[in-house]
């Protein structure tokens, strides 16, 4: 659909269009930043070591409040239960997947155990899908953990 002013293309409306067009094997990322060290990327929250260091204490404290619709409900014998999107109840089991490090963990109490100083970044998928290599989708949400200096 071109539109004409008289018998001129609008450029400003040609820029617009053409600029918010996705082709097909074409994917957009849409990145938020909202500071601290925290992004929203795909779906995705990004949070790096500095914002959890921030914190301080376990990487699950530091992770309140900093993930869109993601609630904790702690236990006082078992792992947290932890729900990535806000219209899940905690009736079930419903919790992420959580890695580090690329190892996937057993359950959820890894994130009580490491200390946000030794994290690098947290990446937390509240779909269940990553494009990293070697990750399983999850229908209840991935949890990707990376520590420092794992990678050197």
């Amino acid at each position: 659909m071109v539109f004409r002013t008289g018998r001129l293309l609008n450029p400003a409306l040609v820029l617009l269009l053409g600029g918010c067009a996705v082709f097909p094997g074409q994917e957009r990322e849409r990145t938020t930043r909202t500071g601290g060290g925290v992004e929203n990327v795909g779906g995705a929250t990004i949070i790096s070591g500095v914002a959890l260091g921030e914190y301080g204490g376990s990487v699950l404290d530091a992770l309140q409040g900093q993930v869109p619709g993601m609630k904790i409900l702690p236990h006082l014998d078992q792992c947290p239960q932890i729900s990535l999107r806000s219209h899940v109840s905690f009736q079930s089991v419903v919790n992420p997947q959580v890695y580090v490090d690329g190892t996937r963990a057993t359950d959820t109490c890894i994130l009580q155990s490491l200390r946000s100083d030794d994290v690098d970044s947290v990446e937390v998928y509240p779909m269940g899908v990553t494009k990293r290599p070697g990750y399983a989708t999850h229908a209840h949400g991935l949890i990707l953990v990376f520590l420092r200096g794992a990678g050197e």
